[in-house]
């Protein structure tokens, strides 16, 4: 398939694109397509999937769920992709800082999960943390955009693509790509450091039972 082909699966195919001399531009720009997340398809094949060119296998749901995500667990039930959310939150306080996640989408073959704190905060700026998704979504950088992020590589070895905030009127966010099982997922954190959504982006688990 052609990069070109397939938006939600560009960022992966920039990652061959980019080499290990990408740079780092302005900021992500996302392309919004005109077809729902809902109908799309996600390949599971892509010259990037970090594991072996075997059969994909069931993922057994984690015993460590990240507290903040059991809220939402039930409505994340049926879709088809590996649900992978982050077992590590950068600014989660142990001591009491309240966090919240909220589904701000959820089809078939992807999801977009809000980090903020507030419970209904839906990715607004005053509130915003930072943002999970799977599969593809609007939010997930696409082959328009590999020029501005560059290659990092996540535990392991795997190829992933980072997007460094940059500030306006307020800032946004440092946005992280990779794939597991030849689906794209995206971890991303409001004025983030490289080194904490490594560690968000590492610390991803099986979150529900396929």
């Amino acid at each position: 398939m052609s990069c070109y082909s397939s938006l939600a699966l560009g960022a992966v195919c920039a990652l061959v694109m980019v080499g290990g001399s990408g740079t780092a531009g302005s900021g992500v720009r996302y392309a919004h397509s005109s077809v729902s997340s809902r109908d799309q398809r996600p390949s599971v094949r892509s010259p990037l999937d970090a594991a072996s060119a075997s059969p994909r296998s069931p993922l057994p749901a984690s015993p460590a769920v990240n507290p903040v995500f059991r809220p939402i667990l039930p409505r994340l039930k049926g879709v088809s992709v590996p649900v992978l959310l982050p077992t590590y939150i950068p600014r989660q306080d142990p001591k009491g800082l309240r966090l919240y996640a909220t589904v701000d989408d959820r089809g078939l073959y992807s999801y977009l999960i809000n980090i903020g704190f507030a419970p209904d905060c839906h990715g607004a700026t005053a509130c915003r943390l930072g943002e999970v998704t799977g599969g593809p979504e609007v939010d997930t950088p696409t082959i328009f955009d590999y020029p501005q992020g560059r290659h990092v590589r996540l535990r392991g070895g795997a190829l992933a693509l980072y997007y460094p905030y940059t500030c306006g009127a307020s800032c946004g966010d440092s946005v992280l790509v990779f794939q597991r099982e030849g689906v794209v997922y995206t971890v991303s954190l409001k004025a983030g450091a490289l080194g904490d959504v490594l560690s968000m982006a590492n610390s991803v688990a099986p979150a529900i039972a396929l």
